[in-house]
């Protein structure tokens, strides 16, 4: 049996894999740089959201001109 992979980080899920501190990550969080949810007072985003941004790929579309 393996072990449930999270699909939703919260802050301190952010801190580790971005080895931000704290006041850092829920500045990022509340960046408005990717979709974010928040239930009450916590943030949430989907890993594969945050994995796509650290990459580098916004979900944002790319402007011609």
């Amino acid at each position: 049996m393996t072990e449930l992979e999270k699909l939703m980080l919260d802050v301190k899920d952010v801190m580790t894999i971005t080895g931000l501190g704290r006041d850092a990550s829920y500045d990022l969080m509340r960046s408005g740089e990717f979709h974010v949810k928040t239930i009450g007072k916590k943030y949430l985003v989907h890993k594969e959201i945050l994995e796509n941004w650290l990459k580098g790929e916004t979900g944002k579309p790319k402007k011609r001109w």
